[in-house]
């Protein structure tokens, strides 16, 4: 029986170990020496997990500090790409035609792949369009290879654009174009003509090129998220108070209809060009709201040292499309029957599953503050009080020479 109590609580504090491991910062990314929120995992003993979670949950999980290496949440409206390799037409063709045969899928790409192969990369402004004024930039460049830097000129056969799957992948017209010869790039420029359905979802620009001194015809290929039809807007209206020690900011919205929506937030500090908060409300909007209240939680201005005035950016909302009342989504566990029976006997019809607020780069500039301002109280709740006494008496129990006494007696008696 000791052994199952003492593994038992072995096994919630690795997984809380492993919990607190995926919201630290990936690999490459080094955080701040100085953020309080992020304690070393080095220790897997109770009190060393109880420390690091204590640390973590000082501040409220919709309000955090923001630091120069969350990437993503720096750039809401993320661009990154990667090179692909160029394939061939007749060696799609002639892979298709080996598995028809029944060579395995590995095999018939290993046989059909030439040693070398051209690579693309695109260039994008951004992965999402939000709203019909939104306007996609993909630039094309290719490449000797893999490992090479050296620009291939080419030359673009055709341009077009192929809608969501959800809607039968329709082909959407072609794409306009221009091109530099001197900097051996293409341009490719979209924006959705009209809040039809057939332009929202996951939509793909395929150009068809050629490349100098090589015979085939090359596809590549370049997906990103067009939500034409918007679940509604920043009005550009805001306004700045202090409460409880932290700093809100309440900024007006236009709803168009009520829905799930992620809204979120950043805050820098204007004097020192740095991050210091990220704020996203999960929440249920609907037209009878005019204002959003983001809240910059106050202790984080305080441990970090933040004072004087402060930019409000990166506004994004991203709802979710859902087919039944936005209430399950919020609170999942009270509506667990009600989305069994629903995932049991879906719609016939499949939508795409976000809409956006329209696409924008408001900001907004405070009043400036003394550190001393804010509040160092840190957050609380119900739930968080309630784990840590959890994880203050399986600490203990871990620590308690009897545990320890007892389980090397069961270990010795026999089998």
């Amino acid at each position: 029986m000791m052994n199952l109590q003492k593994n038992v609580i072995r096994f919630a504090l690795a997984g809380l170990a492993l919990w607190l491991s995926v919201v630290m910062p990936s690999k490459g990314q080094v955080p701040l020496k100085d953020d309080p929120s992020q304690a070393p995992l080095n220790d897997a003993s109770g009190k060393g997990t109880l420390t690091a979670y204590e640390r973590f949950t000082q501040y409220p999980p919709d309000s955090r500090p923001l630091n120069t290496w969350n990437w993503d949440l720096i750039h809401p409206w993320s661009t990154d790409t990667s090179p692909a390799p160029m394939i061939p037409s007749r060696v799609i063709s002639q892979a298709e035609s080996l598995r028809a045969s029944g060579v395995p899928e590995d095999e018939a790409w290993r046989t059909a792949m030439p040693a070398s192969l051209p690579q693309y990369q695109f260039e994008l402004n951004k992965t999402i369009l939000a709203g019909t004024d939104d306007e996609l930039r993909a630039s094309l460049r290719v490449t000797a290879g893999p490992d090479s830097d050296t620009r291939v000129r080419f030359q673009v056969v055709k341009a077009e654009l192929i809608g969501d799957q959800d809607f039968g992948s329709p082909h959407l017209g072609s794409v306009p174009f221009s091109c530099e010869p001197a900097e051996f790039a293409c341009t490719f420029r979209w924006s959705p003509p009209s809040a039809d359905r057939q332009n929202w979802g996951i939509l793909e620009l395929q150009v068809t090129v050629t490349v100098d001194g090589m015979q085939d015809d090359f596809m590549v290929r370049q997906s990103f998220y067009s939500s034409p039809i918007v679940a509604g807007k920043f009005t550009g209206t805001f306004r700045e108070r202090l409460d409880n020690g932290s700093l809100v900011i309440d900024a007006g919205i236009s709803v168009q209809k009520r829905m799930a929506c992620f809204l979120s937030a950043n805050l820098f500090s204007v004097d020192k060009e740095m991050p210091t908060h990220h704020v996203e409300r999960r929440l249920i909007v609907d037209p009878s709201m005019k204002t959003v209240s983001f809240v910059f939680f106050g202790k984080i201005f305080r441990d970090l040292g933040h004072e004087g005035a402060f930019r409000l950016q990166d506004l994004k909302g991203q709802c979710e499309n859902l087919a039944y009342p936005p209430e399950w989504f919020i609170d999942s566990q009270a509506h667990q029957a009600e989305l069994l029976e629903f995932a049991n006997n879906p719609p016939s019809t499949k939508e795409p599953g976000r809409i956006y607020f329209a696409y924008n780069q408001l900001t907004y500039t405070t009043h400036r503050y003394a550190n001393d301002t804010f509040s160092d109280r840190e957050w609380t709740s119900p739930e968080r009080q309630r784990k840590l006494e959890l994880l203050k008496k399986a600490a203990e129990d871990l620590d308690r020479p009897d545990v320890e006494q007892r389980k090397r007696q069961s270990q010795r008696q026999p089998q």
